[in-house]
């Protein structure tokens, strides 16, 4: 039986990561291949798959990964992430720090991917959290709650596009009742992060409020703390203007803009696509969203933070610990996404679809719990969310709830839980250098929190009488 395999393999790559500190990028390979050879996929077609999953999830996201490395790099060399954090944590309140970050997540996730959003975000991240005096987890976690709630509910994303297709369902219904359940899943996440995230201390957290090197400078990526003043310092440890730094801002919002412009670009048909200045923006925010693009003008704009004291020599410094910083992230990521790659070929999506009709008596809840599994079983929103609704489909009448509400109750259900089969789980690990054990204990909570407040939105909804 597939799940049962799955579930071996699971328990072993824990321990492997965990107890016997094998390196993750060799334990979620091993992992992949040792699933596919015992649900019988044959080792050499097993290989194929690692290689298919680990190609698919870098192509897009590797030199991203790069890119948005050397913005922190630059962005935390001159300050500028600090004079971020700094302004963040005066405008939100110290008290209120994880709540901003929340919904900075919720906003930012709608056109843009998770994974893009939490690397381009990741220094400022550090940097809040160090101003602010919170744990590093729960500031990350907050931010990861707003970026997943998003993409899981909110169109124009491709699983609730896809989920809307499926089920026939109103898309304009699916937006309104999708964006008040994406809210009540974030706030539980973020509740969860800011509770028991708080809690848990990682090694790049700050025990006080000044963090330095080895070397006894201060530390690019810290900020000196006061109470009474809102001031921080650079990499020189001079004293650096908390206001709202739009130069540091720049190199992030502005490919943010742009990747998201680009998802909300019309369809031209052959009359209006000729040579009309109409036309011509669609075409020239085409190249300019893809995000290889906007990363590289983001860099551009990063450079622009060093002023009079630009030369080559620290951008290629910068570029050089950027790609040394990004290089473990990447492959294990990679790694993560081949695994995932061989779970959803492996057979175990068909088992669970085949066994869905025995569900039948959970009523309402089935879409819900259906998406779960899925999630559970493949680490993958995306493949969740469109496969539960395939199945989902035919059900819908019969189960007693509308096609949009259904949308809702599966991409609740699709949050239910991330692990170790996630690529963003490893990506959160090399990121902040985060334990798997911690993590299990705080990001997949998290996202059974998440879930467990879609599906709490969704019923009260029912409650009002919208079904």
């Amino acid at each position: 039986m597939p799940l049962i395999y799955l579930l071996i393999v699971v328990v072993a790559l824990l321990l492997a990561v965990g107890r016997y500190k094998v390196h993750p990028l060799i334990a979620l390979l091993m992992s992949g291949l040792t699933l596919g050879c015992l649900c019988g996929v044959g080792a050499a077609v097993t290989v194929d798959l690692l290689m298919q999953g680990f190609a698919d999830t870098l192509k897009w996201i590797a030199v991203v990964m790069v890119f948005g490395a050397i913005i922190g790099e630059i962005t935390s060399e001159t300050g500028g992430a600090q004079r971020i954090a700094a302004a963040a944590v005066r405008i939100a309140g110290r008290k209120h720090v994880c709540s901003a970050m929340g919904v900075t997540g919720y906003i930012v996730s709608i056109p843009v991917f998770v994974d893009i959003a939490y690397i381009m975000m990741c220094t400022v991240t550090t940097a809040v959290a160090r101003r602010s005096g919170r744990s590093v987890l729960s500031v990350g976690l907050s931010l990861a709650a707003g970026l997943t709630a998003t993409h899981a509910l909110m169109p124009p994303t491709p699983g609730p596009l896809a989920v809307a297709g499926i089920l026939d369902a109103s898309l304009g219904r699916v937006i309104v009742i999708n964006a008040v359940v994406a809210f009540c899943a974030m706030s539980a996440g973020v509740w969860w992060a800011a509770t028991v995230g708080g809690r848990v201390s990682l090694a790049s957290d700050p025990s006080n409020g000044d963090s330095r090197r080895a070397d006894g400078t201060p530390d690019p990526s810290s900020g000196t703390r006061n109470d009474q003043q809102d001031h921080v310092q650079d990499v020189n440890g001079q004293d650096v203007d908390a206001s709202i730094p739009w130069s540091a801002l720049l190199p992030i919002v502005v490919p943010l803009v742009l990747i998201s412009v680009r998802s909300f670009l019309p369809v031209l048909d052959d009359a209006s696509s000729g040579a009309s200045l109409l036309a011509w923006s669609v075409g020239a925010f085409e190249v300019l969203g893809l995000p290889l693009v906007a990363l590289t003008i983001g860099v551009a704009l990063a450079m622009l933070q060093y002023g009079r004291d630009f030369s080559m020599a620290r951008l290629a410094a910068a570029t050089e610990r950027g790609i040394e910083k990004s290089a473990a992230v990447i492959m294990i990521t990679g790694a993560g996404g081949a695994f995932g790659h061989v779970i959803k070929n492996a057979g175990v999506t068909e088992w669970i679809a085949q066994a869905a009709p025995m569900l039948g008596t959970l009523g309402w809840l089935l879409p819900f719990f259906l998406a779960a599994i899925f999630t559970t079983a493949t680490g993958s929103i995306t493949v969740s969310m469109v496969t539960t609704a395939g199945v989902v489909a035919p059900l819908v009448a019969s189960i007693g709830v509308s096609p949009e509400m259904a949308a809702a109750l599966i991409g609740s259900g699709a949050f239910c839980v991330f692990h170790v089969n996630s690529s963003f789980f490893w990506l959160l690990n090399r990121l902040h250098d985060a334990p798997p054990a911690v993590l299990l204990r705080t990001y997949t909570v998290q996202s059974l929190c998440m879930g467990l407040g879609g599906l709490a939105a969704v019923g009260l909804m029912r409650l009002c009488g919208l079904r």
